[in-house]
């Protein structure tokens, strides 16, 4: 059995795999947004770059929680908050409900679960070798990438965006929290 540290490293890898790869997904539901309501390509693109922006601004403020209340607490807040963000974009009618529930929300989720948060928790199981450790977790994020994107898309195909987003947002629920 693998020592706690190596399965925190991993179930970390998996967690930064999920949160990256909503954030790598976009451009899937960007194309289905686009059909659905015919809405400029840079009115949706703006919901993305408010996302960027907001998980950008938090990252401070992360790094403090995570020093009080620890990266494990933060990183289930953070799954359960984008979580929620993601049923909520499955809901959406309007642009302004997207930018709240996509560029605020699941935003907030991604930087809550993602990698400042990540950077702790590597830090604090290894004290030696913590370029390799966060090597290993960073890995994460590109199989997120390869694996979310092509799902994202099989589920947009298969059930719609909406759906795509409520199953996103389960799995998400399901590993995270």
């Amino acid at each position: 059995m693998p020592s706690p540290g190596v399965r925190s490293l991993a179930t970390t890898s998996v967690t930064l795999g999920l949160a990256y790869g909503v954030w790598y997904a976009y451009s899937v539901f960007l194309v289905a947004l686009l059909r659905e309501f015919g809405w400029s390509r840079s009115l949706v693109s703006g919901a993305f770059s408010v996302f960027v922006i907001v998980h950008g601004l938090l990252a401070p403020a992360l790094g403090w929680l995570a020093d009080r209340i620890g990266p494990r607490r933060l990183v289930v807040a953070g799954g359960a908050v984008l979580a929620a963000g993601l049923a909520l974009d499955g809901t959406i009618t309007e642009a302004w409900h997207f930018y709240l529930s996509f560029g605020v929300l699941t935003a907030v989720g991604v930087a809550a679960a993602g990698w400042v948060p990540a950077v702790v928790l590597v830090q604090r199981w290894f004290t030696e070798r913590v370029g390799v450790a966060l090597g290993v977790v960073s890995a994460g994020i590109g199989v997120g990438m390869f694996v979310m994107v092509p799902l994202t898309q099989y589920l947009v195909d298969a059930v719609g965006w909406r759906w795509a987003f409520w199953a996103i947002g389960a799995l998400v629920a399901v590993w995270i929290v």
